[in-house]
């Protein structure tokens, strides 16, 4: 077999290589990109936010690219670039959280307030879906877009009580629970639903006076935690700046990987104990 044979077969399988781990990449990508774009649209349809999310894959896939490669030149260290890389793929999914509790949140601190709407529109004479008709023209805000919401998919075929349970799912709040599950006993069992309202409007105000006082007391047991969880980080970050060559082991070496593992993992159970202790359910 002649060297120009070898040199052929060569570049063949040296082609055939390249050709799969492209197409194995092409292929990652694209299910990367379907999977982000699917749930994005998902949750942001959900927060009634309507955004493309084609362009919101190409900032994502653009941080991915910019920021490890940002962090290793700043920093040199290959912990960083992991870290940056760890950051982005979770940023996402930190963002959308944060934004539906905003919206849960706000939707409960409405709720009083509808409730009592409810109540006195249907002591007037009112069905209920007459009077929550008239709350979303009233109102606005997260609770009006999913009540309104509600009474689309109603409109569209579905019955009462599948649009309650879907309004429950979205929200995922304790107090939403408490009014579906009153209208829906009130509609099976009878009862006068609009004292219901009244009753649960005049118990939502009182919880959620109980958790502002009960915050208020926590809010310096939450704030030391954070201190305290923050403290080592800011200490190595000024250890890198005034003695980078001695700490440069702690980033280079396999025992100063697991020096930081062990602190990331105390400062996640200190974490968790801390929320176990401020958290107090009313």
């Amino acid at each position: 077999m002649g060297i120009n044979t070898l040199l052929i077969l060569l570049f063949v399988a040296l082609t055939i290589c390249l050709w799969t781990l492209l197409r194995f990449s092409l292929q990652g990508y694209g299910r990367y990109e379907s999977e982000f774009t699917e749930h994005a649209e998902d949750s942001l349809e959900q927060l009634f936010l309507f955004l493309d999310t084609k362009k919101l894959f190409l900032i994502n896939l653009a941080l991915l690219l910019v920021l490890p490669l940002l962090a290793y030149l700043v920093t040199g260290s290959l912990f960083y670039v992991l870290l940056a890389v760890v950051a982005v793929f979770l940023l996402p999914k930190l963002i959308v959280n944060i934004l539906k509790a905003r919206r849960r949140n706000a939707i409960n601190a409405a709720l009083p307030d509808v409730l009592a709407q409810l109540a006195g529109a249907m002591r007037a004479g009112a069905t209920f879906l007459n009077a929550v008709e008239t709350m979303v023209e009233e109102s606005d805000g997260p609770i009006s877009q999913e009540f309104a919401l509600m009474l689309r998919e109603q409109r569209v075929g579905r019955t009462l009580d599948e649009s309650l349970e879907n309004l429950a799912e979205r929200v995922q709040s304790e107090e939403m629970d408490l009014l579906i599950t009153a209208a829906q006993i009130s509609r099976e069992l009878g009862g006068n639903l609009s004292d219901i309202f009244q009753r649960l409007s005049v118990s939502l105000r009182r919880k959620h006076e109980m958790e502002g006082k009960i915050r208020a007391l926590t809010s310096q047991g939450k704030m030391q935690g954070v201190v305290v969880a923050a403290l080592p980080f800011f200490i190595i970050l000024a250890l890198v700046f005034l003695e980078p060559e001695i700490m440069q082991p702690i980033f280079t070496s396999l025992l100063g990987w697991c020096f930081l593992a062990v602190i990331l993992l105390l400062e996640l159970l200190g974490a968790i104990m801390i929320r176990k202790i401020v958290n107090i359910d009313v």
